[in-house]
């Protein structure tokens, strides 16, 4: 199996404190791989590490096979990045910052430019100044400016910040496009929890600096636990149907309208019917899994000491 990045008990201290502590991590070639964290977790500042922008204090990181040295940039042509705010020289145009990033880049192609900005649905912004831009503007503008010389390994730090909902289902399908038909590897952050389950193919969870789960979404997935979500206005009297009449044990009562029955081996229907013939209305019942939203905000809460 080939991996585009492998880190090594990676640290990163600021003023006497691990901000980033001991984190190993796996990015196989041609994954997605989300990221996924609470504010201050250490995401950014591993991707910061990644492109050599800041040094690890200890620990190693491997990337397109070779060791990342403090003197090591070759590598960044092989990569497209766009980290925490979107900064650019404000009193130049779109293109022209464009054109500026690609001459750093020694990658000399005016068409690619023009593309990006099609892929992203900035077609007529050439000539206007990123000053003017609202934020999911900038935002666009930025991976515009990631993907342009069509990298092997892109990192993306929040990239649908700031977009409305059309502007973030273009952007789903623009990473899955990178990485289906150009065979991008991509590293992606988001706290839009549900965008990253419907792209992933790996979730790495960090909280407080250390990795504490990194897992296949499939494996994910099929951890999962499926349920029957019960909406009811008797909320107390459906309670004492399920576990006198049916004999169910395994359920919790979410809130005063919303039931979870996790023993999915009574039938949704002998269910209903029993609910009904109890005089118990029904607002709604349907069978569910647990999203990776919930899995993450579990995942978070138990591995806080004392919970």
């Amino acid at each position: 199996m080939s991996y585009v990045v492998q880190t090594s008990n990676l640290t990163k201290t600021f003023q006497g404190q691990d901000v980033v502590s001991n984190v190993t991590m796996n990015i196989r070639q041609g994954e997605i791989y989300g990221f996924l964290g609470p504010n201050g977790a250490g995401k950014s500042t591993i991707m910061k590490m990644l492109t050599n922008m800041i040094k690890p204090s200890h620990g190693e990181i491997t990337i397109f096979g070779k060791p990342l040295k403090h003197d090591s940039f070759n590598f960044l042509k092989r990569i497209g990045s766009m980290i925490e705010y979107p900064i650019f020289y404000e009193k130049m145009t779109a293109l022209e910052n464009l054109e500026l990033h690609c001459a750093y880049m020694g990658y000399h192609n005016k068409q690619a430019i023009r593309d990006a900005l099609d892929k992203v649905s900035l077609e007529n912004v050439e000539n206007k100044l990123p000053k003017n831009f609202s934020l999911g503007m900038r935002q666009r503008l930025c991976v515009a400016r990631a993907i342009i010389t069509k990298p092997e390994f892109l990192i993306l730090d929040e990239p649908i910040n700031g977009l409305d909902p059309a502007g973030i289902k273009a952007m789903r399908k623009l990473f899955k496009m990178l990485n289906k038909e150009y065979g991008m590897t991509i590293l992606i952050s988001s706290h839009i929890i549900g965008e990253i389950e419907q792209i992933a193919d790996t979730i790495g969870v960090i909280k407080n600096g250390k990795l504490i789960e990194e897992e296949s979404m499939d494996t994910i997935k099929a951890r999962n636990t499926e349920y029957i979500e019960l909406v009811t206005s008797h909320q107390k009297k459906a309670a004492m149907v399920l576990h006198d009449k049916l004999g169910i044990h395994n359920f919790k009562v979410v809130d005063d309208q919303i039931i979870r029955v996790y023993a999915t081996d009574v039938p949704q229907s002998t269910i209903s019917k029993t609910l009904i013939l109890e005089d118990i209305s029904i607002e709604s019942i349907d069978r569910k899994r647990t999203t990776l939203e919930e899995y993450f905000i579990k995942k978070v809460e138990l591995d806080q000491p004392g919970i």
